[in-house]
């Protein structure tokens, strides 16, 4: 199968999750994490950190009574978004890791706790290509469809409105 169509495939996948989930046309990120942790029945915490030039740019930490999205600082608001669908695609996929947090990740969370403990604590993991593949597609359907103006109201929505509008009776005074 080519790479074109793997990846018409996985998009049409991440719409069809996306179904179920109700994401806002024209809202926000942080709408959109209140709607991932409304389905998972936990909050989702965002966390801005200024993350080293050579660590990811924004990472999910689970833990057993919340989620917390980490991501970077010191980048534009755009890139910002990106970071957290990303990670919020993650979330949505319910994708598991391969590979335990490395000890300066570790250090980066929690400086002044023993690296083996955070690692232990969290259980952080890496994610295979295919499902950064998959969190890519993902984010980009999301950020797709948060920036979707939404439709104007048809002409028998219009036409409605006005006969209920008239019909409606208003005392004045």
């Amino acid at each position: 199968m080519t790479e074109r169509r793997v990846l018409k495939e996985l998009r049409r996948s991440c719409e069809a999750r996306l179904k179920d989930l109700d994401v806002p046309a024209a809202g926000g990120v942080a709408e959109l994490c209140a709607r991932v942790a409304e389905g998972r029945g936990r909050p989702i915490h965002l966390i801005p950190m200024a993350m080293p030039a050579t660590h990811p740019c924004g990472f999910w930490v689970a833990t057993h009574e919340a989620d917390f999205i980490l991501y970077e600082a010191d980048t534009s608001r755009t890139h910002q978004e990106h970071i957290v669908a990303h990670e919020l695609a993650h979330l949505i996929c319910c994708h598991r890791g391969t590979v335990t947090l490395d000890e300066a990740s570790a250090r980066i969370l929690f400086p002044d706790v023993d690296p083996q403990v955070v690692r232990d604590m969290l259980g952080r993991a890496a994610y295979t290509d295919d499902q950064e593949r998959e969190a890519e597609v993902m984010a980009s359907v999301l950020l797709e469809r948060l920036s979707r103006p939404e439709p104007p109201p048809s002409e028998a929505e219009g036409a409605l409105a006005r006969i209920t509008s008239s019909l409606t009776y208003r005392r004045s005074g």
